[in-house]
């Protein structure tokens, strides 16, 4: 039983709040695993003396802390006790956050569909009888990803539609930033230029520009894949390297860049973007682990058409893929489908592994497309 006017109680107290200093100080200093360190033990302390609050909020920031320094895993585990115990004490808000990351994260990993479907409804449930419906559209942005995650684009736009719809720019909410990328992304995924090109104007006269440089590297991100697909490929190379120079680490940025530099023609430039992201080869993200080797899989291939004396082709949003008359130069093209099959045979793996958790042949369907191509090919050597 929580008694606040224990003196122990009150000593426990003292000590978490001084916690609670240290763990943002390293929290603000990017030492992620530090500050979970810190808020473990202000976690322990609060469980000691039964602060649901305090329980709460330690949780919230410790999970926060490991997602951060890349630890999913651990991230989750912490979050977990949250949904086995209940959603009673705390605040409310804070017990939103701490499901609505769960399920990020669930999603990010993934986890089985089955168990992430079960946080939405707990999640819903927690909405409906705190009296905070209003919060839903949180919720209902995360499951625009889902949708997408699993192939499923038509739904992820409905998702993401009544998500903007009814949001409020008050916490806990996303920033506009991230509804109207989803947005922008999804309408590209079903190949809908004007309807991309709809959002981003309405991106650009958007007054909720919380985090401008936020901003800028996504919504640039964005115009460059909308090039892309309208096979602007030099404005494509241009609006990813607005986006690089916001921020050259982010692995979404630098996808965008190694993307227009592959449809461009620049395979050199492309190559040394993607040796940057190998270091998130091995990341918990599963999805960024499968892209990546799918990335790597499209260099290849885009390496064979170069030899071949083929066009630069976009692997992403191209529709039609014209073999050569003639191969330019054999060996050098066999040399590099056989590393493209390499590539996609180690995405493929990641692929059916993820596509098996959330009950879809997303990855699956995207690999074979891919070989269809490869194959193509090599038929003319």
């Amino acid at each position: 039983m929580f008694d606040e006017e224990n003196p122990i109680t009150q000593a426990a107290q003292q000590q978490i709040e001084s916690l609670w200093d240290a763990g943002w100080e390293a929290y603000k200093d990017t030492q992620w695993l530090r500050a979970a360190e810190i808020y473990g033990k202000a976690l322990e302390i609060a469980e000691s003396i039964n602060d649901t609050r305090q329980i709460v909020l330690s949780r919230f920031w410790r999970a926060v802390s490991l997602f951060d320094a890349g630890k999913l895993r651990q991230a989750l585990a912490v979050l977990t006790p949250i949904l086995q115990e209940g959603t009673t004490g705390g605040n409310a808000d804070y017990i939103y956050s701490t499901l609505i990351r769960y399920i990020e994260i669930a999603q990010d990993l993934p986890v089985n569909l089955g168990a992430i479907e079960k946080a939405y409804q707990q999640t819903e449930n927690f909405l409906r009888d705190s009296g905070n419906l209003d919060w839903r559209h949180r919720l209902l942005l995360l499951q625009a990803q889902l949708y997408q995650d699993r192939g499923m684009y038509p739904e992820a736009l409905a998702a993401a539609q009544e998500s903007w719809a009814i949001w409020q720019g008050e916490y806990p909410a996303y920033t506009a930033d991230i509804h109207l990328n989803s947005l922008v992304e999804i309408s590209l995924l079903l190949r809908d230029a004007e309807q991309a090109q709809m959002y981003l104007w309405e991106w650009e006269m958007d007054e909720h520009d919380d985090i401008p440089k936020s901003r800028e590297r996504l919504s640039c991100s964005r115009q460059s894949d909308l090039a892309r697909l309208e096979r602007r490929f030099t404005e494509a190379v241009d609006w990813a390297r607005r986006a690089m120079l916001v921020n050259n680490s982010n692995i979404e940025t630098l996808i965008a860049m190694v993307r227009a530099f592959l449809c461009s023609g620049d395979n050199h430039r492309a190559r040394d973007e993607l040796i940057r992201l190998l270091a998130d080869r091995h990341a918990e993200t599963g999805h960024y682990r499968y892209y990546i080797r799918l990335l790597w899989g499209d260099y290849h291939i885009t390496c064979a058409r170069q030899a071949a004396g083929m066009l630069p082709i976009d692997d992403e949003f191209g529709l039609e893929f014209p073999p050569p008359s003639r191969i330019a130069n054999s060996t050098a093209t066999r040399h590099a489908l056989a590393r493209a099959r390499r590539g996609y045979r180690a995405a493929l793996k990641i692929g059916c592994w993820i596509d098996e958790k959330l009950e879809c042949r997303l990855r699956q369907q995207q690999i074979s497309e891919r070989l269809v191509r490869v194959e193509a090919i090599e038929q003319l050597l």
